[in-house]
């Protein structure tokens, strides 16, 4: 009963988080918090090895996605949403989520720089970031969501997508 809640409750969350991420870029604070004290409240109630796991998800989310928002290829609030979806799924489910997410994300960048007619420009920027990343800054280019003419996807969609991949798994 109470993972049929969870599920539900998560769900509502990050449908929610992703229309207004759509419509506005951004996904409010108040929603997170709510989100990860109802995650933890139902994972408490069904007894301390649950809130262990609730943790550790929420633990996952932000240890995976962080790097991500320090180097700006993401921004906090998709975080923040991340890691309280995980709160819900913990460790296990929560990392076929993010797997899912990182997928769904993938083709939405794609689909966008399709749209805008720069993918190929995009993908040979991949390329440079990527080179970036793996020499440590030592070489490539360190093109990031700061940078001008960057493109930006509402990226609350893609972790609704993988949250709702791992609550059917």
């Amino acid at each position: 009963m109470l993972e049929t809640v969870g599920t539900g409750v998560l769900l509502t969350l990050v449908v929610l988080a992703a229309a207004r991420d759509v419509r506005t870029g951004r996904i409010p604070n108040q929603l997170i918090v709510a989100g990860v004290a109802a995650a933890l409240v139902l994972r408490a109630a069904a007894g301390w090895g649950a809130l262990l796991d609730g943790l550790l998800g929420l633990g996952l989310g932000l240890v995976v996605f962080f790097p991500l928002f320090a180097l700006r290829a993401m921004g906090g609030g998709d975080v923040k949403l991340v890691a309280m979806a995980c709160a819900f799924l913990g460790p296990e489910r929560g990392l076929v989520a993010l797997l899912a997410t990182a997928v769904a994300g993938g083709v939405m960048a794609l689909a966008a720089a399709w749209r805008q007619r720069v993918l190929l420009p995009v993908l040979f920027g991949s390329g440079e970031v990527i080179r970036h990343w793996a020499t440590l800054g030592r070489s490539g280019n360190p093109t990031n969501l700061a940078s001008p003419g960057a493109t930006s996807i509402p990226y609350g969609v893609a972790i609704a997508v993988g949250a709702a991949v791992a609550c059917v798994l």
